[in-house]
């Protein structure tokens, strides 16, 4: 009994539920914790949507793909692991704008697509005249303290700040849902705190010039690693070597005790701990949470599918290359693409390769029924896109598609105000009895905040099994 009392169970084996193990390996270790820990995945292998496979000797990421070093500093713990060599930082300009009918290359300093510096508004060719006064007007006018309001989406902080055609044309097509969330759901200092900072106050860029130019689009400002993405799983996963349980579906989660959880396996096993850390998903987690607590149950998220397509194409086949890394296509398109990207002129790696290796992601809230079709009709009807934007003369020579379901959870802007609240009961009342729940899209969205949040679940987890240990209340 005095075993399981001291086993910490980390349900999840992607980015959050192997940072989470790290973290509670490291202090087990380097404070001479007498705790143990398990990883259970419910899949056959660890990394969530970190996805790395190997075509003609070359590592492409079809999952997840890229760090943005504008987002949280993270180098310091990759330097820990020792991957700060590893890195390869992208280069070839920036992601371009294809309306559906034309390729929108606006040569000025932009952010996610935005003018850095709103006085270049009126360079931006595809606004129309009033969108581009709307927007110089509204930079200027509207309340400096709009973003410390809640009750505000980041959509609605753009719109306010620089007009709809800006927010529909410009910003939502560079901000995909998987890695940031949905503009229409998500407070701003909780989606991008950088749009704060560069749109929070009216002509913020006047004087700073040089410090606002450290976040424009462009070369180096994405990185990821030599062998892909994986390699920072890979790493992770090597220290797990001996606690790492795959294919184990967590059915339920159940207190026996005060200090003992009960957790359902497969439907036919089960596992006692002293603590339980929640790295899945929240559509897979309140699947086996919701019986644990229902007077105190985690909101219910909506979600979306997302998916990607791998195309091998023959270079002299292309005759529309773009002049950056890729395009970027807005909703009102009549294309189900959300963005292309060309993987040879992203990363330096790629450049001398005998082929062109292309991804296409498509799949955003309200809009993911192509993801619902058999795979080959998906690959078909992208393939015909891919086509038509790079005036293809002939058929790629590999084409694979990529389904991430339910990927994307998506709270509403209530639910996340709830959520935000530091006094939050729900989270509290979950801690006090031992259990720490996060997953994508519970405090934030990407990669970064995977590490983020797999430290913060670790470290919490970790207090909460000391104090048990020490025959306190944990709830003191």
């Amino acid at each position: 009994m005095e075993k399981m009392k001291r086993r910490i169970a980390i349900i999840g084996g992607g980015l959050r539920g192997l940072t989470a193990a790290y973290e509670i390996d490291k202090a087990i270790r380097e404070q001479n914790l007498p705790f143990e820990y398990v990883v259970l995945e419910d899949r056959s292998s660890v990394g969530g949507m970190i996805h790395t496979i190997d075509v003609d000797g070359y590592a492409i990421d079809v999952g997840a793909t890229a760090f943005d070093s504008r987002r949280t500093d993270i180098s310091g713990f990759l330097q820990e692991l020792g991957l700060e060599n590893e890195k390869q930082f992208s280069y070839g300009g920036k992601l371009v704008l294809f309306d559906g009918n034309a390729v929108i290359d606006d040569v000025m300093p932009t952010y996610h697509g935005i003018p850095l510096f709103l006085n270049d508004i009126w360079k931006a060719n595809g606004l129309t005249l009033d969108a581009k006064v709307r927007a110089f007007m509204n930079s200027i006018f509207l309340s400096k303290s709009l973003h410390e309001n809640p009750e505000y989406s980041t959509d609605n902080f753009l719109e306010f700040r620089l007009g709809r055609e800006v927010v529909d044309y410009m910003a939502e097509p560079y901000y995909p849902d998987n890695v940031y969330g949905s503009m229409e759901l998500m407070p701003i200092k909780l989606f991008d705190e950088n749009l704060v900072t560069i749109y929070g106050k009216a002509h913020i860029g006047k004087h700073k010039k040089e410090q606002l130019m450290r976040y424009a689009d462009g070369s180096g400002q994405e990185y990821s690693f030599k062998e892909g993405l994986a390699t920072l799983t890979k790493r992770l996963a090597q220290h797990t070597e001996g606690h790492l349980y795959l294919n184990q579906k967590v059915k339920s989660l159940s207190a026996v005790s005060e200090d003992i959880l009960l957790i359902e396996l497969n439907g036919r096993e089960s596992m006692r701990a002293g603590s339980v850390v929640v790295t899945t998903n929240p559509q897979e987690s309140l699947g086996f949470l919701e019986g644990f607590a229902s007077e105190i149950a985690f909101p219910k998220a909506q979600s979306t599918s997302v998916g990607t397509v791998f195309f091998k194409i023959n270079k002299k086949s292309v005759k529309n290359m773009p002049e950056g890394q890729g395009f970027v296509i807005p909703r009102r398109s009549s294309f189900h693409s959300t963005k292309v990207v060309v993987l040879n002129n992203k990363w330096p790696l790629f450049e001398q390769a005998d082929y062109y290796y292309v991804l296409v992601e498509f799949g955003r809230r309200l809009e993911e029924t192509l993801i619902e079709l058999a795979d080959d009709l998906v690959v078909d009807i992208i393939k015909n896109e891919v086509k038509e934007i790079l005036a293809l003369s002939e058929d790629p020579l590999q084409s694979t598609f990529y389904r991430w379901e339910k990927a994307v959870p998506h709270f509403s802007l209530q639910q996340r105000q709830e959520m935000l609240d530091a006094g939050y009961p729900v989270r509290q009342e979950y801690a006090k009895r031992g259990v720490f729940v996060g997953g994508n899209g519970i405090t934030g969205y990407g990669m970064e905040n995977a590490i983020i949040e797999g430290k913060r679940l670790a470290h919490e987890a970790i207090l909460y099994m000391k104090k048990m240990e020490n025959n306190d209340s944990p709830n003191a």
